[in-house]
């Protein structure tokens, strides 16, 4: 199975073909969004949520504390404090499309 990866010039590629803007513009456009949203995710909530109609949600919450959590590598047992992390739902129209058959390309 091959992995298809793409990157921000990718994304910025296909934005300004679809606008007609240049690269340059769109590159910054994209910046400012990935910026903006990073910051609210470092924003100091308990539970935040980030709700982008028909593309999904983004939620950062809490994590428990670890005390007797293991190093598989050394079998070391190690502490991990309690930290937050990001979950990403998708939403109705992305996992519509993504439950659709799928055959991969050979």
């Amino acid at each position: 199975m091959k992995t298809a990866t793409y990157t921000r010039k990718d994304i910025v590629r296909r934005v300004s073909a679809q606008l007609g803007l240049g690269d340059k513009e769109v590159k910054i456009i994209l910046d400012e969004i990935l910026d903006t949203m990073t910051g609210i995710f470092l924003e100091k909530h308990d539970v935040l949520r980030l709700e982008l109609r028909n593309f999904g949600i983004f939620e950062v919450k809490p994590t428990k504390a670890k005390p007797r959590a293991r190093n598989p590598k050394t079998n070391e047992e190690v502490f991990v404090p309690a930290h937050r992390k990001i979950h990403f739902k998708a939403g109705k129209i992305l996992k519509k499309e993504l439950k659709k058959e799928y055959t991969p390309k050979v």
